[in-house]
């Protein structure tokens, strides 16, 4: 095998990211997962979270190659953002490595970076809320984008929300997008005052669910399926069918341990995503 091709080394693969979670494990994870990872991640602009001493330690957010990095992560910049990116399985072992514990990604992909092929509603709820009116709310808003011809899916966040994601044709460019992901925001919160809210103030948010939209947009990011979070339990971002998201969801089971097993016993919750040809109305080709 030629160099450049080489499996990345792991060293101390014993060292703790989460209690009882090793770099190892971490690993070996990736090297599990990265089928049905890899086609949310494959070259598509990345910031990541890395936590050297795992989750109890320091962290900090990285988007551009301000240290030496593995030869399996790649840098570059896009519409005057930079960020990191990797290409296959070898960038997953590599991401573990560098003690990367989350991997966040853009709506687009380096071949066309002006125009979004997904769009990503981020329910986060306010701290007194219970999970089960997120779940509510994600149905409300897969309902009104079902009534305007956009299909969506559905994946928990490895935190206390859920994301609404919008598979996208690459028609419309930005701004499109994000006017579209706004107005449909601000017309939710019209609707249902009492449950949404488009801001990100804490005092705002009292009771309520704020439906970020400003996930979509060039250097935004949402982080990506299958992505462990540097949370207590090794919680994972998981995509889940539509009918898992019920009252009796429990986010906290899908973790860096469960979500394997998950993917090895059940169908693709995903199924056709890959296949769908929508795109935001009232836009033309850019």
């Amino acid at each position: 095998m030629a160099p450049s091709r080489a499996e990345p080394v792991l060293t101390h693969p014993d060292r703790l990211f989460w209690p009882g979670v090793t770099k190892g494990d971490l690993a070996a994870y990736w090297r599990a997962m990265a089928p049905v990872a890899m086609p949310g991640l494959d070259a598509r602009p990345l910031a990541i979270l890395r936590c050297p001493d795992g989750v109890a330690g320091p962290r900090f957010f990285q988007k551009h190659a301000r240290s030496v990095l593995p030869a399996a992560i790649r840098s570059g910049t896009l519409l005057g953002q930079p960020y990191l990116a990797i290409d296959d399985a070898r960038g997953l072992r590599a991401m573990a490595q560098i003690a990367a514990l989350e991997l966040h990604a853009w709506q687009v992909t380096e071949r066309d970076p002006e125009h979004p092929d997904r769009l990503v509603f981020d329910l986060d709820p306010g701290e007194d809320l219970p999970f089960a009116s997120v779940v509510e709310a994600a149905h409300i808003v897969r309902d009104h984008l079902a009534g305007i011809g956009l299909a969506s899916f559905c994946r928990t966040t490895g935190g206390h929300g859920l994301h609404v994601v919008v598979p996208l044709s690459r028609k419309a460019g930005w701004a499109h997008v994000r006017d579209f992901a706004h107005e449909t925001s601000m017309t939710l919160v019209q609707v249902h005052p009492a449950l949404f809210v488009a801001t990100p103030r804490k005092e705002a948010r009292r009771a309520h669910i704020f439906i970020d939209w400003l996930r979509n947009g060039p250097g935004a990011t949402a982080i990506a399926s299958y992505s462990p979070r540097a949370r207590p339990g090794a919680t994972v971002a998981t995509p889940l069918a539509w009918e898992e998201v019920n009252p009796g969801l429990d986010p906290d089971v899908w973790t860096l341990h469960s979500v394997p097993r998950r993917v090895t016993a059940q169908p693709d919750p995903w199924a056709g995503y890959g296949d769908m040809v929508q795109d935001v109305p009232c836009t033309q080709a850019e």
